[in-house]
């Protein structure tokens, strides 16, 4: 009984441990509140192959807003905000999302709206479209 018990307590509180390690932080940098906008344009990035600018032109139409995606030159006349992003993944049997962060600007005077980041010591284990949501929730709070 004794040599059963001691590898499960060990066990049991290593992954307590480890599984306190991942988490989802975000921080959020306000200038100004996105409340009234509604036409977004999302910049492309053109090193991103997992369509991160189409996820988060995704998010922001499950929220009722206007959205396009392209790079700067394609961006319409009425846009009221501009979102960039920058993003950092790691491998660890497969590709995991580590940093992820978001700037909304304003395109006629380059002022900064809000920016929300996404940063994990420990890379999570959701869908980067879950994490995305979450961001753009973020920030579009206020």
């Amino acid at each position: 009984m004794k040599t059963i018990l001691t590898p499960t307590l060990v066990l049991l509180g290593l992954g307590m441990l480890l599984g306190g390690c991942a988490s989802f932080d975000a921080s959020i940098e306000r200038g100004r509140s996105l409340q009234g906008v509604q036409r977004f344009f999302v910049l492309s990035n053109l090193n991103d192959n997992r369509a991160i600018d189409q996820q988060i032109a995704a998010a922001l139409r499950a929220r009722g807003r206007t959205v396009e995606v392209g790079p700067q030159t394609m961006m319409p006349d009425d846009t009221q905000a501009v979102v960039a992003f920058q993003d950092h993944w790691s491998w660890d049997f497969g590709e995991h999302l580590n940093f992820l962060r978001l700037t909304a600007s304003d395109p006629r005077v380059s002022q900064p709206y809000a920016a929300v980041t996404f940063s994990a010591k420990v890379p999570l284990r959701e869908k980067t479209a879950v994490t995305v949501s979450r961001l753009v929730d973020a920030l579009l709070e206020k």
